[in-house]
């Protein structure tokens, strides 16, 4: 019994130190270090989308008034007239752009209300005196644009079509105070250039020049014993604007 119990601590002691000796020879690596990852680069700033935006701006320019008068009175048959115009303008406009590489093509259309006005009185030779006022009231245009976009800073020229409305008072004393007072429509053009800068990505300001010509149209016409007589109005004016779009 006694020999049993040696031999089987001798054979424990042997396993052990076998154990103990072969984990000593067991070689551990450190985990490989992970390399750090590159930060992700933004993705540029796409113009492509619809937008609603809000606008104010100023305007000055001139309203023409051509007289004609036959037979001719006095000695004068026509006469013309030229007075400046300014005022401030204000209202909404809703468009859409497409991006291509760098170039931007898009739409708008906008509205605004208008106190663009003038005021002038005239003595005409052999006629009497005029008396003129006009105020355009509202104006909108539909206007293509063309942008080259540069990340987010664009920009672009614009041109299209233009209509609005002035109220005017035209007075003629010479010819049996004839006057008129009613509203007249008036269709042009309108071209420019602008830039448009992206402060968030659903946010955009925006800077604009424009030249709108509205056209010339006879405002008064008639007859008066005998003498037929016709006045002309036609008005274009240089504006400047700023808005706040939002795009979607």
């Amino acid at each position: 019994m006694r020999h049993f119990l040696k031999t089987s601590l001798a054979a424990c002691a042997v396993v052990s130190f076998a154990g103990v000796a072969e984990a000593a020879d067991v070689i551990y690596e450190e985990p490989a270090m992970v390399a750090p990852m590159a930060p992700m680069e933004a993705a540029p700033y796409s113009w492509t989308g619809g937008y609603i935006g809000l606008f104010g701006g100023a305007a000055t320019g001139d309203f023409d008034y051509d007289f004609a008068v036959s037979p001719a009175v006095g000695g004068i048959g026509d006469a013309s007239l030229e007075n400046s115009a300014g005022g401030l303008f204000g209202g909404a406009q809703a468009g859409y752009d497409y991006q291509i590489g760098n170039f931007v093509i898009g739409a708008v259309a906008d509205i605004a209300a208008s106190d663009i006005d003038t005021e002038l009185t005239a003595s005409i030779g052999g006629v009497g005196s005029a008396s003129v006022s006009s105020d355009l009231q509202y104006l909108g245009t539909v206007r293509a644009r063309l942008g080259y976009a540069m990340d987010r800073f664009m920009v672009y020229g614009h041109g299209g079509f233009a209509y609005g409305e002035t109220e005017q008072t035209v007075s003629l004393t010479g010819l049996g105070s004839v006057t008129n007072d009613e509203n007249d429509t008036k269709t042009g053009y309108v071209v420019g250039a602008g830039v448009e800068y992206a402060i968030f990505d659903n946010v955009s300001f925006q800077t604009e020049y424009s030249y709108t010509d509205l056209g010339d149209d006879t405002i008064l016409s008639g007859t008066v014993g005998g003498t037929d007589f016709s006045v002309d109005e036609s008005l274009d004016f240089h504006a400047v604007k700023a808005a706040i779009n939002y795009r979607f």
